[in-house]
């Protein structure tokens, strides 16, 4: 076993409160009455400390990005490699040339203030607008009409004196009730252009907003690929390895170097940092040459059921 043991050893506890330590546990051997399932496994390995009375616990780092693409080693692995080596290269800390236009990015984004517009109240706030600005041309009309009428009455030779007294009332309360509704209309024109401002300032928003995630979404897809290509040779040599070694191993396990999830997982965990232990299946590490053997190829903690 190599010296980076010691660094990667954790600790299961059983329901029963027995418990097994070490950078390789061999379930296989433990004296635990019940040996939980895989699934219960990598359960507790998410979760951690404390646990429930009747589950697993396991005392270990917090998994890493790349942990969630290598949990579980077994012959019928599946594996989105490319995601799963830029997971690598993330829980590495590998930077790209692109890091700090995404983070200036992001910054930006959470800096523009949200500007909803509600389309209600701007249709209300129109609707109010035409209809004082018609009810104000209804009513100068109306006040040209009654002025007109009053004149004719003042110059007739024998005006009506109920009449005229009428028509001057009439033009009283038109002229009163016109200016009423020109006040209410500078009033409902000022209040659509307020929000018709507050609207373009809101689309104007959320065409940034679109450009910044735009943005962001291009400079993730292109930091994903920077950092595949920054790990790419080392899993490609720590492929080409572990297909010689299990080969060379005789395990019965089938692998083809050119097309085998199982090897790519493998070879996507011996390139990463793993600190959490990841869920061996015991015909995977016996291709591997064992525990022990398989901890010293792959450098990540294991847990073999």
């Amino acid at each position: 076993m190599t010296g980076d043991g010691f660094g990667r050893r954790f600790a299961i506890r059983f329901p029963d409160g027995t418990a097994e330590i070490g950078p390789v546990v061999d379930l296989r051997d433990a004296d635990a009455p019940v040996i939980p399932t895989g699934s219960q496994l990598r359960r507790a390995i998410r979760a951690g400390c404390p646990s429930r009375p009747d589950a697993p616990a396991v005392h270990a780092p917090a998994p890493g990005r790349v942990h969630a693409h290598v949990s579980r080693l077994a012959s019928d692995t599946t594996i989105r490699t490319r995601p799963a080596l830029a997971a690598v290269a993330s829980d590495r800390g590998i930077e790209t040339p692109y890091d700090d236009d995404l983070v200036d990015s992001i910054r930006s984004l959470r800096a523009l203030p949200p500007a909803p517009v509600d389309d209600r109240e701007l249709r209300e706030a129109r609707r109010q607008a035409a209809e004082t600005g018609a009810e104000t041309e209804r009513l100068r009309e109306r006040v040209a009409t009654v002025r007109g009428r009053l004149a004719a009455l003042r110059d007739a030779p024998s005006s009506d004196a109920e009449a005229l007294t009428a028509a001057e009332a009439s033009l009283s309360e038109t002229t009163r009730r016109l200016s009423e509704v020109a006040t209410e209309r500078v009033a409902a024109a000022q209040r659509l252009s307020l929000l018709e401002e507050r609207a373009r300032t809101a689309r104007d928003r959320r065409d940034a907003r679109l450009r910044l995630e735009d943005r962001i979404g291009n400079l993730e897809r292109m930091i994903r690929e920077a950092r595949v290509d920054a790990v790419a040779d080392g899993f490609r040599d720590a492929r080409h390895a572990l297909v010689s070694q299990i080969r060379d191993a005789d395990g019965g396990i089938d692998v083809s170097e050119t097309s085998s999830d199982l090897v790519d997982a493998l070879a996507v965990t011996r390139i990463a940092p793993v600190r959490a232990p990841v869920v061996v299946a015991s015909d995977v590490a016996e291709a591997l040459g064992g525990p022990d053997s398989a901890f010293d190829r792959l450098g990540a903690p294991l847990l073999i059921r």
